[in-house]
């Protein structure tokens, strides 16, 4: 018993003199403190506490050092980490004045000649070169903490420097490592803690033994920390939860992303290296003359900065002796496989023993293992073709998809059975089902993240793959799955991903987000499988792709896609094939669009002399060239010339299509305005009447194509000199678009159509004023770049001239035209306008009286 009334009376020394230092309470005073603090502790207990005739119980610490804390005025909240340091020495001494009370582990380990801090299972040795990252740093505890993020990230590592970390610091009395793959890893792992530190009996089940662990750990007083790497199932730790207490931490590393374990924890993302940390890291393990800081980051974005992935590389870059350009020329090549640009198994890093690939691999299988099986594997296939950074969520609900994971749920159930065994349809609503479990199974795993950043509060719930929400995939998992495609596989998912494209594109009232999206997946399939989509003939997507590029505002580049596609195709079909005078068509109108009538014009009429040397005179591909000719010849500045070959194209389409072939009436809507571009308004308003009465016949007065085509005459009238009727049948068109659709293109075309006529009219001002409510609209609905969105604002401008707000009219033009030149490029038509414009508002604006003071 002296050593125990040493150790009191040590411990109460130290408590005596914390006390006199933070202002010498009396016992009453404390007391009162104690209680004030919401720690209330009897005057007799806290005499014979720091009288040293007691052990005190930690309550009764922490009352004392809280209390006389805050009584001496210190900001913040006391260091009870030292405390709690001191108390456990007390109990120790405590113990080992006790015969037969010393701890089982306490008493094994000093016979063996161990002491604290201890250490179970094998901490992983620091990566190569290790980095430290402190956007990773977790907190020192108590409590658990999720690591979770795709294979090769980091998770390991991170929870590795952590422990280091803590023990360095000398801030932790247990570490205890474990596997957590499975749950005989688990169990495995903790029978070994516990028989030496909770005592269980060798003779014990495995199972039983295991359990001991987390009750001692529940009363343990050290601070320890448990370490779960590489978890695979949240139910492999049934019944082996590390405990939740003041003393303890618990760190699980998992690739996979589950609710319950979400619920248990406080989950932090492993991400990728930042361009810096992954330039800094290649610094630290390659030859200096292996490339240049520009070259070495070129590398590390074309790894996506997995840290895994710089590792090997690195490694295989020492053991080759090649250089940074010459590894990436090899890695950007299609048919590299990922395992031939990484050191064989015995040259790898021994912190890496797993081949690249195999993280992800085994993961893809996990995920295709659960219900519904066998659907993630084909989910994943398309998404390795596409665009890493987002995915639409609306193309996971295209026919195309929903046929393909059908196609991998049939197989993985294997072949029917029975009468009437055969391949079934599965209702699209269930399909669809399927597929949105596939993409959250492949979740669980960390092979994707689902990001709904952008999803409107639409009640799909937050686990939705439409309404915004977009899937985004690691590039060097997406590279992994590419290389393990079967021939077979990569066909098809080829195919699937392509037809979804423009199934995404047929979708009704798609918004700008998701033809943006869906034109960055489509260039993404062109660069991982372009041969593909060649052969065996051009897929429609090439086409749709382009056209979407173009019709965003961007018609250089839709110009330059259309002239590869072009010379690709005629290169691999022939000059006088089909497709390549289809792609020469292409090519033309988006040779129109960017700004070049003229050669448009010239190139329609060279492919409709080589059509006419194949085809018949009355084919319709050979009209159509022939009308689009026509067209662009009257646009380069030949009004009356297109006006007299669409006349003649006019009748001969009557005698074979017939009047009413929608071909047909394009060609007289285009007649019309070419006949009034030359002056004949009375000829265009004749054609454009004749169209009105042919909707009245059919419809009703106030149907909307009555009133599109009533509009249309009426221009002409308008043109004649009858303002007030433009824009009554103006108007009165857009009373009914803004029922149906107020923010379709026609209705807002509708406005700014009602703004010029109110201006020639007489009334500018107002007109202007009109505009800007309608470019409100367009840069909310098409965008900034898109070209009606920059006509508008042109529009504005030269209204506000005529208005003689000058001063607007020049701030507007001026910021508009460095932004049409990046958008449309510097010898587009509306940028010379633009620059007109601008020069005239300047002039008007300089002419202007200065006002002076009377």
């Amino acid at each position: 018993m002296e050593a125990a009334r040493a150790a009191r009376a040590w411990f109460a020394g130290l408590l005596g003199a914390y006390v006199a230092e933070h202002g010498a309470l009396s016992l009453r005073a404390l007391e009162r403190e104690t209680g004030a603090a919401g720690m209330p502790q009897p005057r007799s207990t806290l005499s014979d506490v720091l009288g040293g005739r007691s052990t005190p119980s930690w309550a009764t610490i922490e009352a004392v050092v809280v209390a006389a804390h805050r009584y001496s005025g210190n900001p913040g909240e006391p260091d009870l980490r030292s405390w709690q340091r001191r108390y456990q020495t007390l109990d120790d001494l405590i113990a080992e004045g006790r015969i037969g009370r010393r701890a089982a582990s306490d008493a094994l380990a000093r016979n063996q000649g161990r002491t604290w801090p201890r250490q179970f299972g094998a901490l992983p040795e620091p990566a190569a070169a290790f980095l430290e990252r402190p956007r990773l740093h977790l907190p020192d505890g108590p409590g658990r903490f999720l690591l979770t993020g795709n294979g090769g990230v980091g998770k390991t590592q991170a929870a590795a420097a952590y422990a280091r970390s803590r023990l360095a610091q000398r801030d932790l009395d247990l570490l205890i490592w474990v596997n957590a793959s499975s749950r005989d890893a688990v169990v495995s792992g903790f029978v070994e803690a516990a028989e030496e530190l909770a005592g269980a009996r060798p003779q014990l089940r495995a199972e039983e033994a295991a359990t001991r662990l987390p009750s001692w750990l529940a009363k343990a007083r050290r601070r320890w920390c448990v370490v779960l790497d590489d978890l695979s199932s949240p139910g492999d730790l049934h019944g082996l939860w590390p405990p939740t207490t003041e003393h303890g931490s618990t760190l699980i590393t998992t690739r996979r992303r589950i609710d319950a374990l979400d619920r248990r924890c406080t989950v932090v993302e492993v991400i990728p290296f930042s361009p810096q940390e992954s330039l800094a890291y290649l610094r630290g393990v390659i030859d200096p003359s292996a490339g240049t800081d520009a070259e070495l980051n070129a590398l590390a974005d074309d790894l996506g900065h997995l840290p895994l992935a710089l590792a090997q590389v690195a490694a295989y870059m020492g053991n080759t002796g090649r250089s940074c350009r010459e590894y990436r020329d090899r890695f950007v090549r299609r048919d590299a496989k990922l395992a031939d640009l990484v050191p064989e198994e015995r040259e790898g890093l021994i912190e890496y023993r797993r081949p690249l690939s195999v993280a992800w691999s085994l993961s893809v299988e996990a995920s295709d293992a659960l219900r519904p099986e066998g659907a993630a594997r084909p989910v994943m296939h398309i998404l390795s073709l596409l665009d890493g950074t987002g995915v639409p969520g609306e193309l996971f609900s295209t026919p195309a998809v929903l046929a393909l994971v059908a196609a991998g749920t049939a197989a993985a159930a294997g072949p029917a059975t029975g009468p009437g065994a055969g391949p079934a349809t599965e209702p699209k609503a269930a399909a669809g089902d399927t597929v949105h479990d596939a993409v959250h199974n492949l979740r669980r795993y960390s092979l994707l993240d689902i990001d709904r950043s952008a999803t409107p509060a639409d009640g799909s719930g937050p686990g939705a793959l439409t309404g915004g929400a977009s899937v985004r995939i690691h590039v060097m998992t997406q590279r992994a799955t590419r290389d393990l495609l079967s021939a077979p596989e990569r066909a098809g998912a080829v195919a699937a991903a392509a037809q979804a494209l423009l199934e995404g594109w047929a979708i009704a009232d798609a918004p700008a987000r998701l033809d943006r999206a869906l034109r960055s997946n489509a260039f993404a399939l062109l660069r991982q499988a372009g041969p593909d989509l060649l052969a065996p003939a051009p897929h429609e997507v090439l086409f749709r792709m382009g056209h979407s590029l173009g019709d965003s505002g961007q018609a250089t580049a839709a110009l330059r896609h259309f002239r590869w596609l072009e010379r690709t195709v005629a290169e691999r079909f022939g000059p006088d094939d089909p497709i390549s005078l289809g792609a020469r068509g292409h090519l033309a109108w988006w040779q129109a669009k960017s700004g070049d009538q003229a050669g448009a014009a010239a190139a329609f009429k060279a492919l409709a002399e080589d059509q006419a040397r194949l085809l018949a005179p009355e084919h319709p591909d050979l009209l159509q060239t022939r009308q689009s000719a026509a067209v662009w010849r009257g646009a380069a500045g030949d009004p009356a010339g297109a006006a007299a070959e669409l006349r003649s194209l006019y009748a001969l389409r009557i005698r074979v299509l017939g009047a009413a072939h929608r071909d047909t009436v394009s060609n007289r809507n285009h007649l019309a305005n070419f006949l009034s571009a030359s002056g004949d308004h009375e000829g265009a308003f004749a054609l454009h009447e004749e169209a009105w009465q042919e909707a009245l016949a059919r419809r009703h007065p106030g149907h909307l194509d009555v009133l599109r085509a009533r509009a249309a005459a009426m221009r002409h009238r308008g043109e004649l000199g009858d303002f007030d009727g433009a824009l009554e049948a103006l108007n009165d068109l857009l009373a009914v678009q803004l029922e149906d659709d107020p923010d379709s293109p026609d209705t807002l075309a509708t406005r700014a159509g009602i703004a010029e006529w109110t201006a020639r009219r007489g009334n500018p001002r107002r007109a202007a004023a009109l505009l800007e409510g309608v470019l409100t609209d367009r840069l909310r609905v098409l965008g900034p770049e898109h070209p009606h969105t920059l006509s508008t604002r042109l529009d504005v401008a030269r209204w506000l001239t005529d208005a003689g707000e000058c001063g607007r009219a020049t701030a507007g033009l001026s910021a508009l035209l460095p932004e049409q030149i990046e958008a449309l490029g510097a010898d587009h038509p509306s940028v010379a306008a633009t620059r007109a414009a601008l020069a005239r508002a300047s002039a008007q604006d300089s002419a202007a009286p200065t006002p002076t003071d009377d």
